[in-house]
């Protein structure tokens, strides 16, 4: 069949309109449920990959942590994420598809069965998914000896991220495993009693119908979403996962480098001519610590923070304080006080700078001391990106490349161009050319999908500059597409070669 045979099919359009039959119908559910299934395997590997990656970088937060509260939060993310694996694994065992040779009344209970079950997961992903992992992440932060102002907009994020994830499940279940629960339904009770479809139930089958009788006639031009672009954005993860990684350890957030919290003491704002006293008591502090001398440094704690850090404990800290920073060289402060009254120095160490928080009881006996890492860009670049880090970078490459190869095995073709229009979906959905009314671009960083608008006024995202070869996939629109179609004017977007 040359071109002009399959844009004269196009113009007689046969298929627009078809009678929908119970046998089409239940072909057409048939043909869905396999695209379902299979895209449910491809959701389910990628999830465990996901939930391995956070049990091996979890479980590394937890074993190195020395803070029992901080432990405790980690500890509850791995768990909920081992949750959350075995969660999915059950549903998916307990409701397996019809065994074959199963009657079509069995077949269709059992989809139903499977829908139900999806559903109902994506109903209450508030419950199973999201909550648990993060209450131990909440936990885990604010378990954290930083400021609360740091950990305000963290928790804010989490949020964010939990509220963005719950819409998305919701919509895709509204959109998507609702109505094909009431299809399934329909065409259940129809093969059971022998009743005409539910036409209001059935319709968003016959864009299937469309396509499949498309298929008999009609062979599309595929095209996939190009390994780079995926690959492309899963680097960006996998980096940031390295980053992040590194960033803990090299500040010590979340316990990963030694370093004891303060325990909670009622401090009053210190008023600047009282401040005197606390830099008498931190030069004392900086001179025994480079003396070695980590007894004297105990002696000058109060009863509640000398049962807080023993000797033992003290000694077993100060010294890993001493290997990590080396002698304390200069100190400068009070440089501030923060919202809860301690009194803030600088120190300027041989390896690094520290910022030393103390609070003191009326006798000027210390009643909470803490060190933690300053902040600044010159001293965190070259800890971050030292060689022993980068060299990290490549399993984390590896891995970022290996996660998009697997996706995009995982995918079917994105988009088909024939002479009667552009499919969607795998073959799912089939949009005629002339019911597009309207193309308009969607924009995202470096990716251009397009907004295909129809006669109804329902819209549908087509990938568009994401898609692999672009030659082929312009000359596809020139060639099925009719004369001045809307979507000509995109064709510019297209690189003129193929991305390497």
């Amino acid at each position: 069949m040359n071109d002009e045979e399959l844009k004269k099919l196009w113009q007689q359009q046969p298929l627009r309109k078809p009678e929908l039959s119970t046998a089409q119908a239940i072909s057409a559910m048939e043909n869905k449920m396999s695209y379902f299934r299979r895209s449910l395997n491809a959701r389910d590997l990628r999830e465990l990959l996901a939930c391995a990656l956070s049990i091996i970088v979890f479980g590394f937060y937890a074993f190195n942590e020395r803070i029992p509260i901080v432990r405790l939060g980690w500890l509850m993310v791995i768990g909920s994420t081992i949750f959350i694996a075995w969660k999915l694994v059950h549903t998916r065992r307990t409701n397996p598809p019809a065994p074959p040779g199963a009657t079509i009344v069995e077949s269709l209970r059992a989809e139903l069965d499977s829908v139900r079950a999806q559903s109902g997961l994506l109903g209450t992903v508030l419950w199973w998914y999201l909550l648990p992992p993060g209450i131990g992440l909440l936990v885990a932060t604010w378990g954290m000896p930083v400021h609360f102002l740091i950990k305000i907009p963290v928790t804010l994020f989490y949020f964010a991220i939990f509220a963005f994830i719950y819409r998305l499940n919701q919509r895709t279940r509204s959109k998507q495993l609702l109505p094909m629960e009431a299809q399934l339904e329909s065409l259940l009770r129809s093969a059971e009693t022998g009743q005409p479809l539910d036409e209001e139930h059935v319709t968003n089958l016959r864009p299937i119908v469309l396509s499949m009788a498309a298929t008999d006639q009609v062979k599309p031009v595929e095209f996939k979403v190009a390994f780079w672009q995926i690959a492309l954005y899963g680097e960006i993860g996998f980096i940031g996962i390295w980053f992040f990684v590194i960033f803990f350890m090299t500040t010590g957030f979340g316990g990963l480098k030694p370093r004891q919290p303060a325990p909670e003491t009622v401090v009053q704002t210190v008023r600047a001519e009282e401040t005197n006293r606390y830099s008498v008591v931190a030069r004392r502090i900086t001179d025994l610590l480079n003396a070695n001398d980590f007894a004297a440094v105990q002696k000058l704690f109060n009863r509640e923070m000398g049962k807080a850090l023993p000797p033992e404990k003290a000694s077993e800290f100060f010294t890993r304080l001493a290997a990590n920073y080396g002698n304390i060289e200069k100190v400068k402060g009070p440089i501030h006080s923060s919202p809860d009254g301690w009194i803030v120095f600088w120190l300027g160490c041989q390896r690094g700078e520290l910022k030393m928080s103390l609070a003191l009881d009326e006798d000027d006996k210390i009643a909470g001391v803490l060190f933690r890492p300053s902040m600044s860009i010159g001293w965190l670049a070259p800890r971050i990106f030292c060689w022993q880090h980068l060299v990290l970078i490549v399993p984390f490459f590896l891995a970022g490349l290996l996660f998009s190869w697997l996706i995009q095995k995982t995918t079917r073709r994105a988009v088909g161009i024939s002479a009667l229009g552009i499919h969607l979906c795998g073959g799912q959905n089939l949009i005629l050319w002339d019911e597009i009314k309207q193309v308009r671009p969607l924009r995202i960083l470096n990716i251009c999908s397009l907004w295909l608008v129809q006669e109804s006024g329902e819209k549908i995202v087509m990938p568009w500059t994401s898609l692999e070869q672009h030659a082929d996939l312009k000359a596809a629109v020139e060639s099925f597409g009719p004369v001045n179609h809307p979507i000509r004017k995109f064709l510019p977007l297209l690189k003129r070669l193929n991305p390497k």
